[in-house]
């Protein structure tokens, strides 16, 4: 088993890997370094035990499908072949052959139990050719803006929003939002009501959504905007007492 693996930012940036809880994603990444060259690990429930995961971490791999599972109690890492290519003199061929025979490749090289095509040693093996980049090479490359890279207006945004990851992305689903209508003004009161929000709650980090998902095409954001509204006191001067039910 080789001592270097690789992960694409494709897979450990999506949202479906983010919003998992940290433990689980942090399971992902020890099955990940353990896993044998086509990505079968034998003993899970070892691993589970050495880096005290919990048996949820792992219900929500499966259930995500991050990872896929035999009877026998052997998984295999379903992306596997999008995160690595390795070499042929550093290729050993898995134990778990049978299982492994069960498997279909997907067009994205993603492992499938369904639907694709039978795999072909050679195709993994150096097929991506060149220099593998590393999780490391690809986390500086995604997160390395150029200085001055974003407008003043975004700048205030992610100034009130309460989790700075992955900007980049965040700025993209802020464009996005523009272009539909919504105002800047509106934006940003959107994140400065949800960061007190979490401040008045204390929520966790890991539980606070990352600015991509808050200003995605399902809009939670909306929630937020409207909350200035209903926080100011009704026509007649009355005080609003459903705040303290």
């Amino acid at each position: 088993m080789a001592q270097k693996r690789m992960f694409t930012m494709k897979i450990v940036d999506s949202d479906a890997f983010l919003d998992m809880p940290m433990s689980a994603q942090c399971l992902y990444f020890h099955l990940n370094m353990r896993a044998d060259d086509d990505g079968f690990i034998g003993n899970p429930k070892r691993i589970m035990r050495t880096v005290g995961a919990r048996d949820d971490d792992m219900r929500i791999l499966v259930s995500k499908r991050f990872v896929l599972t035999f009877d026998n109690g052997v998984i295999v890492i379903k992306h596997w072949r999008m995160h690595n290519c390795i070499s042929q003199n550093r290729y050993h061929e898995t134990q778990y052959t049978d299982e492994k025979r069960t498997l279909l490749l997907k067009d994205n090289k993603s492992y499938s139990t369904t639907h694709g095509v039978p795999m072909d040693d050679s195709k993994m093996i150096e097929a991506q050719g060149g220099t593998p980049v590393t999780l490391e090479d690809q986390v500086m490359s995604a997160e390395k803006p150029k200085r001055n890279d974003y407008p003043d207006d975004f700048e205030a945004f992610w100034a009130e929003y309460p989790k700075k990851a992955d900007k980049g992305m965040a700025y993209k689903k802020y464009q996005a939002r523009i272009k539909s209508g919504f105002s800047p003004e509106e934006l940003r009161l959107a994140a400065r009501n949800y960061r007190i929000e979490c401040e008045r709650k204390h929520t966790d980090s890991q539980y606070i959504k990352h600015a991509k998902t808050f200003l995605g095409d399902a809009t939670p954001f909306m929630d937020y905007i409207e909350k200035e509204k209903s926080q100011e006191p009704d026509s007649n001067g009355g005080a609003d007492f459903d705040k303290y039910l």
